[in-house]
């Protein structure tokens, strides 16, 4: 996926890395309304998602060895154990 064609989103509530989206929000109302967002540019670039490989509003999340809630990002502990 070229991340380019989720520009517009991206720091707002959209990180992509490589073929990786996720799509953070406060709550459920916001969290459908960028995954609209986001699934209509996707529509409108004829790119495709994977349902397989979709979890959809999840209120914490491991992407990218981060912890990514309804309330903060940080690091996930246990991936930076080894460093400290």
């Amino acid at each position: 996926m070229d991340e380019s064609i989720l520009h517009a989103f991206i720091g707002r509530f959209v990180v992509a890395y490589f073929d990786d989206i996720l799509i953070y929000s406060k709550g459920l109302d916001e969290h459908i309304d960028h995954l609209r967002h986001v699934l209509h540019v996707l529509r409108k670039e004829s790119s495709y998602i994977n349902i397989m490989k979709c979890d959809f509003y999840f209120e914490k999340i491991i992407f990218l060895r981060y912890i990514v809630s309804t309330k903060d990002i940080e690091m996930d502990e246990t991936k930076i154990k080894v460093m400290k």
